[in-house]
């Protein structure tokens, strides 16, 4: 088949396209006129990539063969970010910090027909699963690796802490002062010692459903009731 690549914007020849075929691992590069042509078949997935633009593919149709030329427009990778204020600058720790966790648009590798490739986050087993010993009888290295690596003891300190911070904020979503006030009626102090006086911790509330807790919470109403009524 013979195509052209252009700017899906300007319409203007791109030149230097890597126009790779998938299904027979055969590759063509568009010349300084934009153009190129590769053997393929009906089905075949083509992939089109050029720095500057979005790497995106198509499936070969059978219209193709009928055309003098197949056009291809490739749109450019432009990344636009949030305007950003600055008065003092931040320190460097902080301003790599920022930058980490900006969210930028995905724009990687898509082609139609086929899902989107996904990247799994590196695992990071706990003590008690690495010192397992059948874990250890049967990966003695990777033993002594999350043993005593200290790479390997910050990120388990870490995952620790994501782990409680989402526990604690999940509970504090859940089991708020109005809902325990709308439930029991009670009101300003009153309600503040009742929410001591249950005792419920971060990790349970987040793991209970909430009608378990609401009705531990009522049975644990009428002994609170009796000791402010003892004073």
């Amino acid at each position: 088949m013979y195509g052209i690549v252009k700017d899906s914007t300007t319409k203007e020849e791109i030149i230097g396209t890597h126009i790779r075929n998938l299904s027979s691992d055969k590759l063509a590069i568009a010349d300084e006129y934009g153009k190129f042509r590769l053997p393929v078949q009906v089905g075949d997935t083509l992939m089109l990539s050029n720095v500057g633009y979005q790497v995106l593919g198509w499936v070969a149709e059978e219209s193709w063969f009928a055309e003098e030329r197949v056009e291809f427009l490739l749109p450019v990778d432009t990344v636009y970010l949030e305007e950003v204020v600055i008065g003092e600058f931040p320190e460097y720790t902080r301003f790599k910090q920022m930058i980490v966790n900006a969210e930028v648009e995905d724009t990687s590798f898509w082609y139609h027909g086929v899902p989107q490739p996904s990247m799994e986050e590196h695992t990071v087993l706990e003590k008690k699963e690495f010192t397992n010993p059948v874990f250890i009888a049967t990966h003695p290295i990777s033993f002594l690796h999350n043993a005593f690596s200290k790479k390997e003891k910050e990120k388990r300190k870490m995952q620790q802490i994501s782990k409680n911070k989402h526990i604690t904020t999940k509970a504090r979503q859940k089991f708020t002062r109005e809902w325990v006030g709308e439930m029991t009626k009670l009101q300003g102090d009153q309600l503040t010692d009742f929410i001591a006086f249950c005792k419920f911790t971060p990790k349970y509330i987040a793991e209970t459903r909430l009608y378990i807790i609401h009705e531990r919470m009522m049975a644990l109403l009428d002994d609170f009731m009796v000791q402010q009524a003892e004073g």
